[in-house]
């Protein structure tokens, strides 16, 4: 494990885990927070439209500048967007299907992140781009480029993103997406 990421015992602020994300090389935005029933600016308190409180070209791995989003000050830590693009991509896989492949002898050996919000019937797989072309299956849906997740600890209402395999457990290493789409092909065909 590289002395840049947490450890699976560290529990994190909000902060923290934002210049973890930018070290492991993942874009990231400041966002708004949710706060009695409705999204917050983290600094003046005051409800907003937007929920990224950045362009989302100015999603940065920069450390000093997270640092500086993530510490301006307010009665909030702004909540964390990671977007996708060729650092990482996120394939959306349903429930079902989630355990399938986390049981499978060959994720086992070779996992990548899995992020889920509880009370969502889904879970979030983080890989490497590039995906191969024809991507996706009926239950299986990746994120385009550009995309907005929200990444743990980042919290709306009563639900915080967590991780089920966090990228510390896997050492910073993403799965490549061809390889998780041959992974979701084996799975296919093993249930046919």
């Amino acid at each position: 494990m590289t002395e840049n990421m947490l450890t699976d015992d560290t529990l994190p602020t909000v902060a923290q885990a934002a210049v973890s994300y930018a070290k492991l090389g993942w874009p990231v935005l400041p966002s708004a927070v949710w706060h009695d029933g409705a999204f917050v600016h983290p600094v003046t308190g005051e409800p907003v439209d937007d929920v990224p409180l950045r362009p989302r070209e100015e999603a940065t791995t920069d450390v000093a500048l997270v640092h500086q989003w993530w510490n301006a000050g307010g009665d909030f830590s702004p909540a964390i967007l990671g977007v996708t693009g060729p650092a990482f991509g996120v394939v959306s896989v349903s429930a079902d299907r989630t355990e399938q492949i986390m049981v499978h002898r060959w994720f086992t050996t070779r996992p990548t992140p899995v992020l889920v919000m509880p009370g969502m019937p889904i879970a979030l797989f983080v890989v490497r781009p590039p995906f191969p072309a024809g991507f996706g299956q009926d239950e299986i849906r990746r994120f385009s480029d550009g995309s907005l997740v929200p990444l743990p600890p980042t919290t709306a209402g009563e639900t915080t993103a967590t991780w089920l395999v966090s990228p510390w457990e896997t050492e910073g290493k993403l799965l490549v997406a061809r390889e998780f789409a041959e992974l979701l092909n084996n799975l296919e065909k093993a249930g046919a």
